[in-house]
């Protein structure tokens, strides 16, 4: 048997094992947010990974074959990261604590996920033509879910506890103290509630094209992908994420046009109650985040400043100095302002070190202070995703990244739903966040490393057995 070629009969994972790979990262994907939880965190992270060394070494001889692309480009991030910390360092105490600390975790992070996406690949196998979701795929969106379920229980018991006489310990509260154990930054809420977002209204344009007749059941998975949305956008809402708001409406936005032009299957008649729904629903949701957020309406204007480094040199001090006036003569608002110019900043110093300065956070703030060196010590981040990992893992690292990324969306055309779902619109989602949120920290980098490793497994095995 060559490496194209599958023998239905060679790999067979058992059922156990992926249950309890399923189980731990149930269990994981729940409290990852959570700093307090870390310990925890370390032991489901190793043991998903010691875990997933058997899948792994069962389809160690199907490495070579094309669909096995992704996983060489993110074995190649690693290597390059270990390269350029001791050849290319230009901080390399800070490198090789960032190495035991956040490559770490991304590295346990991504055998777990690698092997998870596998095993799951490996029932395609056995049913390739199932109309019923697999028996794993509750589980899995289950944990998917728990960050958004959680913050909907921490919500309604910090709104509405008092009046049921209710006083909910700290860890089911809502809590807004940075230096709280229990505080969660809003950036991390968008990195893990987004994608279920995403992979929901995928669930759903599966069903609404699909050919054959929708059942009670589901019917009620609808009803559930539906909640899930509106759930994570009532998140949103309440922690006031521009970002986030934003991406769920592109993301919305990129579903209805999958519906309008695409979508076939879908009656006219389906297509413009969905169409009403959606537009009401959003307008409701938008108007109170609008009149809330007054930074909206000046975005362009403070862009237009922002971009104008030497003669607003404003930005470098991380809001210590006052802001300039906008051309209203209004004060631009210092979210727009600061992004703008970090941006335009973040950019010249990709170009002048392409190979980057090698870390995953801060490398934007040590960038500045050295081109810059009356910069303010409190910068950080580009708050640009991909812009801060151009300057920490420089052009290499992020053609590794974005290469297994856009080609695991690629291969998943020819996987079954619901992986293809979970693939598709998980990475879409994480594509998109990446673009201004300020994630390119512990947490996050090693839950997108996770995303695409779980994607490469899963696209490991397509529902034809092609090569």
């Amino acid at each position: 048997m060559t490496s194209d070629t599958l023998d239905k009969n060679t790999v067979r994972i058992p059922p156990p094992l992926i249950w309890a790979q399923c189980i731990i990262f149930t269990a994981l994907y729940s409290v990852w947010m959570i700093y307090e939880l870390l310990y925890f965190r370390r032991i489901l992270l190793i043991s998903g990974a010691l875990l997933s060394l058997y899948p792994i070494y069962q389809y160690r001889h199907y490495f070579l074959r094309k669909r096995a692309a992704p996983i060489w480009l993110m074995a190649g991030l690693f290597v390059w990261a270990l390269f350029h910390l001791f050849f290319l360092a230009h901080d390399y105490p800070a490198q090789l604590m960032e190495l035991k600390r956040i490559w770490k975790y991304a590295g346990l992070g991504a055998i777990f996920a690698l092997g998870l996406g596998l095993s799951l690949a490996s029932t395609q196998i056995s049913r390739p033509n199932a109309v019923e979701p697999p028996h794993y795929w509750p589980l899995i969106y289950f944990g998917l879910c728990l960050p958004v379920l959680i913050y909907l229980l921490r919500y309604l018991l910090s709104t509405y506890g008092s009046l049921l006489g209710i006083a909910p310990p700290a860890f089911l509260r809502i809590n807004s103290d940075p230096h709280s154990a229990y505080y969660i930054p809003k950036t991390d809420y968008i990195a893990f509630c987004l994608p279920v977002l995403a992979l929901s209204l995928g669930q759903i344009y599966g069903l609404l094209i699909s050919n054959f007749r929708l059942r009670t059941t589901q019917y009620l998975a609808m009803f559930c992908y539906l909640f899930v949305i509106a759930t994570t956008l009532l998140l949103f809402y309440v922690q006031n994420t521009k970002n986030g708001i934003a991406y769920a409406a592109i993301l919305i936005t990129l579903f209805l046009g999958f519906i309008l032009f695409r979508g076939s299957s879908v009656r006219l008649w389906q297509k413009v109650i969905l169409m009403m729904t959606v537009v009401i629903a959003g307008y409701a949701l938008l108007l109170p985040h609008l009149q809330k957020n007054d930074s909206w309406r000046t975005l362009i204007a403070d862009i237009k400043i922002g971009f104008q480094l030497e003669q607003f040199p404003q930005w470098k001090f991380a809001g210590e100095k006052v802001y300039p006036n906008n051309e209203y003569g209004k004060m631009v608002s210092g979210t727009n302002y600061e992004r703008a110019a970090w941006l335009k900043a973040g950019l010249q110093l990709a170009l002048i070190d392409p190979l980057g300065y090698g870390l995953v956070e801060d490398s934007f703030k040590k960038m500045v202070k050295g081109h810059w060196p009356e910069a303010s010590p409190n910068l950080s981040h580009s708050h640009s995703g991909w812009l801060d990992l151009i300057l920490g893992l420089g052009f290499p690292g992020i053609l590794c990244l974005l290469g297994a990324l856009i080609l695991n969306i690629r291969l998943s055309l020819a996987v079954q739903r619901p992986w293809i779902s979970l693939i598709f619109w998980g990475l879409i989602a994480n594509l998109v966040l990446w673009v201004t949120t300020e994630v390119a920290a512990t947490v996050s980098f090693s839950a997108l490393i996770f995303w695409i490793c779980w994607a490469s497994g899963l696209n490991f095995l397509d529902k034809n057995q092609r090569n």
